[in-house]
């Protein structure tokens, strides 16, 4: 059988801590008895998002849950995986060192970032002695490049500072997002003969590239959907008004008996809610679809309110 996709996602927690475990398999046993509720574990976010056709679907989970299994649950609004990304190239330097008796931690690293895009050209100006690209499971890429001249890190430090500079892409400098889109280029630093070892040249890779990233003005990119909604032709006006009031894009306008098929792409974020607001503007009459289509950038004042929190 084929399922109608979910029209609405919220996170679910269990209301007493200890009922987490007792949660999860009572959403198991609900779904292998409707399939059409989905539950999956956003482990970016660190919720269990639960998948459903409506309010109405969601308040039968609810008593379900409560009723039957004996669990009370609370459904909130799920986050948003947005993405981070830098806007033009910066470099920087970091000096780690720390002596508390004996062998003590030395490292200095000396990087440039740039934002990437494909069929880029090679960087100019450097001794490319190594060059290591990386799919990011989260989408996008890292490209790092060995530029070390004259044996000032040795060679074996490299996959540290590597280590350390995707420590900070797992969780970006400005809202703890992944960090997708950059190159780096390592092209100096020193090492010490005793105190240098992994730890310190991943610490000194870490704060360099944090550093460097704050410097090349980031942005925030939201993942962005692509929304087809069939309305009837008396109420397409009511519509897209919300649509607008969601910072949609309208793509095209079809006729589809009295329907009007819209097409557009809408931010994921400004999509919460939707469901019960199309509902109740079109009694109940309009569908729609909706599925990922790219990231974009947050608009300015967006991003200043969503860093700031």
């Amino acid at each position: 059988m084929k399922f109608p996709p979910s029209k609405i996602k919220k996170a679910v927690f269990a209301v007493n801590t200890k009922d987490e475990e007792k949660l999860s398999e009572s959403l198991r046993k609900i779904h292998s008895q409707d399939p059409t509720v989905q539950i999956s574990f956003s482990s970016e976010a660190k919720q269990l998002i639960l998948s459903c056709q409506g309010e109405l679907h969601l308040a039968t989970i609810d008593w379900t849950l409560k009723n039957i299994y004996g669990v009370e649950a609370r459904f909130d609004k799920p986050k948003i995986a947005f993405r981070e990304t830098i806007q033009r190239s910066s470099t920087s330097n970091y000096r780690h060192k720390k002596q508390s008796g004996g062998s003590g931690q030395f490292a200095e690293v000396h990087l440039k970032i740039e934002p990437w895009y494909e069929n880029m050209e090679e960087p100019q100006g450097f001794n490319i002695r190594g060059k290591e690209e990386m799919d990011l499971s989260w989408g996008g890429k890292l490209i790092f490049y060995n530029c070390i001249v004259g044996g000032v890190i040795d060679q074996r430090y490299l996959p540290s500072i590597m280590k350390g500079v995707l420590e900070v892409m797992e969780e970006g400098p400005l809202t703890g997002s992944y960090i997708r889109d950059v190159r780096v280029m390592v092209y100096d630093g020193k090492m010490h003969s005793v105190d240098s070892n992994d730890i310190s040249f991943k610490i000194a890779g870490a704060h360099a590239f944090k550093e460097a990233f704050l410097n090349a003005n980031p942005k925030l990119l939201e993942p962005v959907l692509e929304l087809t909604v069939k309305v009837p032709e008396e109420m397409v006006g009511n519509v897209m008004t919300d649509l607008q009031a969601r910072r949609s894009m309208i793509q095209g306008i079809e006729s589809n008996n009295n329907y009007q098929v819209l097409k557009c792409l809408t931010p994921e974020a400004e999509l919460y809610n939707f469901s019960t607001d199309l509902r109740s503007l079109t009694q109940g009459r309009a569908t729609f679809k909706s599925s990922f289509s790219m990231y974009q950038a947050v608009p300015a004042n967006i991003q200043k309110e969503l860093v700031s929190k």
